[in-house]
């Protein structure tokens, strides 16, 4: 997916000739919102009486961190002073300009070039300070396509500025063309250097202006030369005070359009964004918007790129595992999370269930009803009686060609159907094969087990539940991680199979997953000869003055927020007018601090009963916090960064024929890995019982009749596809 970063609320307003109010200002920003703009540059942090456009920057950026939480707020400062301002505020990425022109450097922030380049060193500094919540500091090297006030910019200097704020420490460098000379040709070898000499995971947006009318041109070339973010304004407003000639940003609604309408999917809704041309005219209402797609009207031959194409095609092809072959039988967790981990990376899956019906697993209730539809995306399903001769014989001509073979069934089952290793290698010597059970062999092998049953003999619940209350966690954690070790011991034999030629037996235990769990406890215990307190003690000491879940001002909205270092503490302090705190001797070091953690916490809890949770989290995001709301699986579906990251894939539940769905199609957590700078995702819905029965029968080798036979006699279930409504 592209990135079009909206830039209008900053670079749109510093030219208009009338101040926009802030409430207005506001109102426009949430139509861009809405319309799926994802990051906006919605404030420059300069002195109001230079902008009186910006005079609200501070307020702005507070408004909108609280408004929109899934929106990546980015703010412009020419220097540390303005970047600590827009931090504090809550800006998440601050841009600081540094001029490729010496001339318009000297103009647009009174310093030299060079000096620009340290000032973006002291930046970088003093955010790394700030720890992991810092802002991301982007150095935008403006004039880089020529100057009004210099001419012409040797390209040589534009690379050897980039390559400048690269060892400066800026976490991106962008390119800007401040006055809108740039020419297609010019955009790709400029491109092409900076990209080679920064990197390309460190080049940042393309800034365009569209003063000769080349901005789409532009972006198309740089877009074919790899650069994947672009800075437009909504309206082609815009432009630069101090360069003379500098006209309107290349329009938001037209490189959405010519963007999507070359496949590439911006995530933005053109009806939308062009409807919200309405709020930025009630606030603005004298200033000339520009535009060609706003004022033709959105031709009836655009499709939009993510109408087009699902989500899937954000994975990258080949996937790691394409070409590989699974026979999975299984039921319940640990085996379909096993199998769901290699087919979410590339693996044709295919999943043997008991004919008619199907897996028992897609008949349970209660906390188990979503069992099948999470853990069995991405396979085939074959239905068969596996107690008739000809049922076994498909499977096992199945296996006889495959690479992987999984099973979590009681030890021996497999065995006494002749599925076990040593009968399918012998005719299949590079077979693996991977048993998920309970134990690993050993003492307790032979035991029935269950995640709940391994929590409790394992350590897990006594260290989850208070003193004497022993607790199962809240959710299958050692079948679903049992699962994805079994993976991960899969991958480890098929890799040894390229230097041996021969596959083998892998196993997985539940026990001795959960026992992975408890090691560190376990350590703890032969450090301190106790045993650990257990987590839901509420007196279980902890060495920081806090690190608590506190009630927010809106009834049942709770907030854990953590300070687990001095430079926290005092953050916090300063935020929330805890200075009388700070200045107690008594509290002077962390462990006078730990010990006081019930004065704390009471006036902690106080102080956070009066504000609204979206502004506490926007507070302590800004000060690098550690924070989280307390949220219930159902509030996940909402979550702003997993519908901006791509984590959620739409999973129909229809697979838990037990119920019929509140939500028939919902979004389920993807992998949680990137691949190739991708998330992986949904090629197959979780499948009907047999649905790919005769496709798999064919891919056997059997003939029609074959089939036919097979079907009549109940030996084969395979459910047919459901209909097409007729248009």
């Amino acid at each position: 997916m592209l990135t079009v970063r909206e830039v209008g609320p900053r670079d749109g307003l510093q030219m208009a000739r009338a101040v926009m109010p802030t409430a207005a200002k506001l109102r426009w920003i949430a139509a861009m919102v809405a319309a799926g703009v994802r990051e906006m540059e919605v404030a420059s942090f300069v002195p109001p009486a230079a902008m009186p456009q910006m005079a609200d920057a501070a307020e702005v950026v507070r408004a909108v961190r609280a408004a929109h939480p899934a929106l990546r707020v980015v703010a412009l400062a020419p220097n540390l002073r303005g970047a600590q301002n827009a931090a504090a505020a809550g800006a998440q990425s601050i841009v600081i300009p540094v001029s490729a022109s010496e001339a318009h450097s000297r103009a647009n922030v009174r310093r030299a070039r060079a000096e620009q380049v340290a000032e973006v060193a002291r930046a970088v500094e003093w955010a790394r300070g700030l720890g992991g919540a810092r802002p991301r500091i982007e150095a935008g090297i403006s004039t880089a396509f020529g100057c009004s006030l210099q001419g012409e910019v040797p390209e040589g200097e534009v690379v050897a500025l980039a390559a400048a704020l690269a060892r400066a420490g800026a976490d991106s460098v962008a390119l800007a063309d401040t006055l809108g000379y740039a020419t297609p040709s010019q955009v790709r070898r400029l491109v092409r250097a900076v990209r080679a000499e920064v990197g390309a995971e460190r080049f940042g947006n393309l800034h365009l202006h569209d003063t000769l009318g080349t901005a789409l041109a532009n972006a198309l070339a740089a877009l074919e030369d790899g650069v994947r973010g672009f800075d437009a304004a909504l309206g082609g407003l815009g432009g630069c005070p101090f360069a003379p000639g500098s006209v309107g940003n290349a329009c938001t609604e037209d490189l959405v359009h010519m963007l999507e309408s070359e496949g590439h999917d911006t995530g933005i809704d053109l009806p939308a964004l062009i409807a919200a041309r309405a709020a930025l005219r009630e606030g603005l209402p004298d200033e000339p918007l520009h535009g060609r797609i706003a004022a033709a009207g959105v031709p009836r031959t655009f499709r939009p790129a993510r109408a087009a194409k699902p989500a899937a095609t954000t994975t990258p092809h080949p996937l790691p595992l394409a070409g590989l072959r699974v026979i999975e039988f299984s039921h319940m967790v640990m085996g379909p999370t096993a199998g769901m981990v290699l087919a979410d990376l590339g693996a044709d899956v295919i999943k043997i269930e008991p004919a008619p019906g199907g897996d028992n697993t897609r008949r349970l209730t209660g906390a188990a009803i979503g069992f099948f539809p999470t853990f069995n995306r991405n396979k085939r399903s074959l239905c068969l009686d596996l107690k008739k001769p000809a049922g076994l014989a498909l499977v096992k001509r199945l296996a006889a060609g495959a690479d992987v073979v999984l099973e979590n069934f009681r030890p021996g089952a497999m065995d006494k159907l002749g599925l076990g290793y040593e009968a399918l290698s012998a005719g299949n010597p590079r077979l693996v094969h991977l048993s998920c059970k309970g134990f690993l062999p050993g003492p307790y092998e032979n035991r029935a087990a269950l995640d709940e049953v391994v929590q409790m003999m394992g350590g897990l619940a006594y260290m989850t539940g208070p003193p004497g209350q022993p607790l199962r966690a809240g959710t299958s954690i050692n079948d679903i991680l049992g699962g994805v070790f079994g993976a991960v011991a899969v991958l480890a034999a098929l890799r040894e199979r390229e230097a041996t030629g021969r596959g083998g037996p892998v196993q997985s235990g539940l026990f001795e997953t959960n026992m992975m769990l408890v090691a560190q406890h376990m350590a703890g215990a032969a450090i301190t000869g106790r045993d650990p307190v257990p987590f839901g003690d509420k007196s279980m000491p902890k060495p920081w003055p806090l690190y608590d879940v506190f009630d927010s001002a809106e009834p049942g909205r709770q907030v854990f927020v953590g300070a687990v270092t001095t430079t926290q503490w005092q953050g916090f302090c300063r935020e929330f007018g805890l200075d009388d705190m700070l200045a107690d001797p008594a509290l002077a070091s962390m462990t006078a601090l730990a010990a006081a953690r019930p004065r704390i916490g009471a006036r902690v809890a106080a102080v956070f009963r009066a504000i609204p949770p979206a502004e506490l989290m926007a507070r302590c995001e800004a000060l690098g916090l550690p924070f989280a709301p307390i949220a219930k699986p159902a509030d996940l579906f909402e979550d702003p960064h997993l519908l901006a990251s791509g984590g959620l894939m739409p999973v129909e539940m229809a697979g838990a024929a037990a119920a019929t769905p509140a939500m028939p199609v919902a979004g389920i957590p993807a992998l949680p890995v990137l691949m190739g700078g991708a998330r992986t995702a949904l090629r197959r819905q979780p499948p009907r019982p047999g649905e790919h029965g005769l496709e798999i029968a064919r891919e056997a080798g059997l003939g029609e009749a074959e089939i036919a036979a097979l079907l009549a006699d109940g030996t084969l279930h395979a459910e047919a596809a459901p209909a097409m409504a007729a248009e």
